[in-house]
């Protein structure tokens, strides 16, 4: 094998997300990595007013699932499954990252959720109670459709990666080059 200084340093810096069976697992690996760069709900410039696109493992899940949180009156939640229409609304508990999202139309519900990561691109919300034992997906996962539209879910999982990848790399650097004028420092003044 030929030496490549390229492929050393840069497998020094690799970080690859370590692969899992299904979208629940991933996040569950991811939130401690990005949590830190996340924002809380009363943030809502990040999320009102703007296309949100659902993101399932489902095999049998084909349909282009948008969410628009309207900053309204009546706080609209306007949904569109293929281009279908429907109106619900939002609202978020007061001094809490919770938020309520309720359909409208003949199966009317609403739901709880508690945040679980918010960023400018996405949008991961925990339903709340014990959703494995009833055997439902874990995390409802919103991306930002200008940025992750053309995603499938895996590809959405190592975007939100690059988020601690981006960082964790930052502060390597910022480290390192503290250490290397740490050591000049030391070698002038000994």
């Amino acid at each position: 094998m030929k030496f490549n200084f390229d492929n050393i340093v840069g497998s020094m810096f690799r970080n690859d997300l370590p692969v899992f069976d299904n979208m629940d697992a991933y996040i569950d690996f991811l939130l401690p990595h990005i949590k830190p760069y996340g924002e809380s709900l009363s943030n809502q410039k990040l999320f009102v007013n703007k296309r949100w696109k659902e993101f399932r493992d489902d095999e049998d899940f084909h349909e282009a699932v948008l969410y628009i949180f309207q900053d309204n009156e009546d706080s609209s939640l306007l949904l569109s499954i293929d281009g279908n229409i429907g109106v619900g609304s939002w609202s978020t508990l007061p001094k809490s990252n919770t938020l309520i999202l309720e359909s409208g139309g003949k199966k009317q519900k609403s739901e709880l959720f508690d945040l679980a990561f918010l960023h400018s691109d996405f949008l991961i919300l925990k339903k709340h109670g014990n959703q494995k034992r009833i055997d439902k997906k874990k995390y409802f996962v919103l991306g930002l459709e200008k940025s992750t539209g053309r995603l499938d879910w895996v590809d959405l999982m190592e975007k939100m990666y690059d988020l601690y990848r981006q960082n964790w790399l930052f502060t390597a650097m910022i480290t390192l080059f503290l250490v290397f004028i740490g050591i000049i420092l030391l070698s002038i003044f000994i």
